[in-house]
C-alpha cells in the first residue's frame, strides 16, 4: 500500500512540474465520519494532494487527487455477532480505519473578485478502505477496495506571488463494506485548509 501512495505522489508532482500554469495543491484534512455504528470520532489526522489543469474556458478544470485519512476510537464493551452468524464476540474494542481515496477530479469556478475565487466540484475513483478492530488479544482485519464519489465547494484567496489559501468541504461516499458490523458503505463528511500553487 505504502508503494502505491508513493508512486501516486511522485506522479502528481512530476505532472505539476510539467503543467506549471495549473494548479498544484496540498492541504490539511479533517473527516467527520457518518451513520458508522462502531466509527462517529473525527479525524484531524488527514491530508489531500492534488492537481488541477485548466480546459481552454479557464473557469474549468480536471486533475487527479490522493486523499488519507486514520480514524482511531475506543468502543464500550458490547456483543457483535460474527458475520455468518456462528458465534459473537463480547468485549470493549478499539476500531482504526486508514482511508485513501485516489480521484479524478473536475472543478468549475465562478468568477473571481478582489482575489477570492468560489468553485463547485466533483472527485470521481476508488477508495481503499484498511480497517482493524482490536479485542483483547485478537484483531479482524477487512482491507477492501470500493468506488467513492466526492462533491465538494470552496474557494481559493490568490495572492500576488502565484500561491493561495484554500478552502473546502465535501461529503464523502464509498461502497467498502464491513462484515463484522453489517456495513456496506462509508461515508464522511470533510474539510480541508491548504495551499494552492500555480496560476
Amino acid at each position: 500500500m505504502k508503494k502505491i501512495i508513493i508512486t501516486s505522489l511522485l506522479f502528481l508532482f512530476a505532472t505539476a512540474l510539467i503543467a506549471q500554469k495549473d494548479l498544484m495543491g496540498i492541504t490539511w484534512n479533517i473527516n467527520f465520519p457518518t451513520n458508522n455504528d462502531y466509527l462517529n470520532k473525527t479525524s484531524f489526522a488527514g491530508g489531500k494532494i492534488e492537481y488541477r489543469h485548466f480546459l481552454h474556458e479557464k473557469n474549468m478544470s480536471v486533475g487527479l487527487a490522493l486523499d488519507w485519512s486514520t480514524y482511531e476510537q475506543h468502543i464500550p464493551r458490547q456483543t457483535l455477532e460474527k458475520p455468518d452468524g456462528n458465534g459473537a464476540v463480547t468485549s470493549d474494542f478499539i476500531a482504526q480505519v486508514y482511508q485513501v481515496p485516489f480521484t479524478a477530479t473536475f472543478h468549475y469556478y465562478f468568477e473571481e473578485r478582489k482575489r477570492f475565487q468560489p468553485y463547485l466540484g466533483i472527485a470521481l475513483g476508488a477508495q481503499y478502505l484498511e480497517q482493524d478492530l482490536y479485542y483483547n488479544v485478537y484483531v479482524n482485519e477487512e482491507n477492501n477496495w470500493g468506488f467513492v464519489a466526492r462533491p465538494e465547494f470552496g474557494f481559493i484567496a490568490k495572492t500576488h506571488s502565484g500561491w493561495g489559501l484554500v478552502l473546502g468541504a465535501n461529503y464523502s461516499y464509498a461502497t467498502n463494506k464491513t462484515d463484522l458490523i453489517n456495513s456496506n458503505s462509508f461515508k464522511n463528511w470533510g474539510v480541508n485548509i491548504g495551499i494552492m500553487f500555480g496560476q
